[in-house]
């Protein structure tokens, strides 16, 4: 009987972690230019519209300013969950990181100094601008965008 019990409890085990992911997603890709040239580097994030809507996904721009984007949990460029979203960008960098600490808090008394590369108002679904993407299911989800580093 005790070795029926951990027999069953190994198979609960092995079937569960065989599971295919819990998501159905869709491909979606796309490019993203500021100013019109695309920059490496830049995150781009889709997060749902509704709440109980979709999954948050993001994705890196390359040097070509092309993206893929994964959702959260699942492997590098599986997609994105059908629904509605709001777009967000963001790269920054951070001046002096490469610093001790002392060295920072004596250069950077107010903290060290943060370069966006994207503007800031693109990090935010209000002030970026942006309308809402809607990716469907079975369908060619590819977006694109032109950030302008002009108000």
């Amino acid at each position: 009987m005790r070795k029926c019990f951990f027999v069953l409890v190994f198979m609960t085990l092995l079937t569960g972690c065989a599971k295919q992911s819990p998501y159905d997603t869709e491909f979606v890709s796309g490019k993203v230019l500021v100013d019109g040239e695309p920059m490496q580097g830049i995150s781009i994030i889709f997060s749902p519209v509704h709440p109980n809507e979709g999954h948050a996904a993001g994705g890196i721009t390359d040097a070509k300013g092309q993206y893929k984007l994964s959702t959260a949990g699942l492997d590098i460029g599986s997609g994105a969950v059908a629904g509605t979203y709001n777009v967000t960008f963001r790269k920054i960098e951070i001046v002096g990181n490469d610093l001790s600490m002392e060295e920072a808090e004596e250069k950077y008394p107010n903290g060290l100094p943060v370069i966006y590369h994207v503007p800031k108002k693109y990090e935010n679904p209000k002030t970026a601008g942006i309308e809402p993407v809607l990716v469907e299911k079975k369908k060619k989800n590819v977006f694109d965008f032109n950030l302008s580093t002009k108000n």
